[in-house]
């Protein structure tokens, strides 16, 4: 069903604003995330990072649509309305949407977390056991497998990007071009969350320190919360130096129908703005679909870097962890199993073709 829908224009899958959401409700969330002092601890979800409260905000909101449209929201006490009932025909309704196992296991992780807020003193675990019989049913919603391209073949996209750049009809086009080419060769090489992407800045996450370039990230900007720094690709070094002088300047001038201050943002619309988050996918998707025949977005590029290192050099996939920005080593372990498994019918095949030979002699 939600398949004839655009990205992020089904109305079922709309997140409530906080402003919109029942009066009770926001206000026991805006008393959840009130500092407090030495003396007062503030609200329940005070110590939570802002990347993570905005997240169950959002989580909630999508419940309440879906109360909403079922005419569930009705004026009564907040966490009265989150019942088992409700909760299973909230779980039946994302499956019917061909929502992933991963985003419904999101979303009530989410719900149960605002269930806290709305009332700490009753038992919400019966919400966890959902979550963990919907897990014992999943099924990859997508064949990721399938999708993955090689590492040298997605860095190779944005390289002949960037040269069909010079090619291009008009200055505009052959900026766009070249921005998009060197996008894609940049996340090949640094495959930082999106998040992170968009909001790469001159002067704060990219500096230039003694004629080298650094990528900076304050720990609270990340999704695990610790800093992140790492020098500028070399490859692409006169890449970014031929973007900030030639080509970023010219998207600079234009002026859409939609034009914001551009400030110091590295990457600009065609329309003269910061590019934002859903212009970056759409872009990947676009090329890489004309390139590899399906659609690689910015995501997976995560996993084409993790699946090359273990490919590639399984002992020292272990740096998979920092390099995508995951607080502990699990990700990078399960890419080491892929990798072993992947070399392990290789390593099979030459021991056969060893034999024959030494049989044949």
């Amino acid at each position: 069903m939600g398949r004839f829908y655009g990205r992020g224009r089904h109305p079922e899958r709309r997140c409530l604003p906080l402003a919109q959401w029942p009066s009770a409700d926001q206000r026991l969330w805006k008393e959840a995330l009130t500092t407090g002092d030495l003396l007062d601890g503030g609200g329940i979800r005070a110590k939570y990072r802002a990347i993570s409260n905005r997240k169950t905000e959002r989580g909630y909101g999508r419940y309440l649509t879906f109360l909403n449209r079922r005419g569930w929201l009705s004026e009564c006490a907040p966490a009265d309305r989150i019942t088992d009932r409700a909760v299973v025909a909230y779980v039946k309704e994302m499956r019917e949407l061909e929502n992933s196992s991963y985003t419904i296991l999101a979303r009530l992780q989410e719900l149960y977390d605002a269930a806290v807020v709305m009332d700490p003193h009753r038992d919400w675990t019966w919400i966890q056991r959902i979550a963990s019989r919907v897990r014992s049913t999943a099924r990859p919603a997508r064949n990721k497998a399938a999708k993955i391209v090689s590492w040298d073949d997605l860095f190779k996209l944005g390289l002949d990007m960037m040269k069909a750049a010079e090619s291009q009809r008009t200055a505009r086009l052959a900026a766009l071009m070249f921005r998009d080419g060197f996008m894609i060769a940049f996340i090949a090489l640094r495959p930082i969350r999106r998040k992170n992407l968009v909001s790469m800045t001159l002067g704060q996450h990219l500096l230039n320190r003694e004629g080298a370039w650094w990528l900076i990230f304050e720990g609270e900007e990340m999704k695990n919360g610790e800093p992140f720094e790492a020098p500028w690709p070399d490859e692409l070094t006169s890449a970014l130096e031929t973007w900030l002088t030639r080509w970023r300047p010219i998207l600079c001038q234009r002026r859409g129908r939609w034009v914001k201050s551009i400030g110091h943002a590295l990457w600009v619309s065609d329309h003269g703005s910061s590019l934002r988050q859903d212009g970056i996918y759409g872009r990947v998707v676009l090329h890489t679909k004309r390139a590899f025949g399906h659609a690689i977005n910015p995501h997976l590029t995560r996993d084409i870097a993790a699946t090359h290192l273990a490919d590639s050099d399984p002992e020292h996939v272990w740096i998979a962890a920092p390099l995508l920005g995951h607080r502990n080593f699990g990700t990078a372990q399960r890419y080491y199993i892929h990798g072993q498994r992947i070399r392990a019918p290789r390593r099979y095949q030459e021991s056969l073709l060893q034999r024959r030979h030494r049989r044949k002699g």
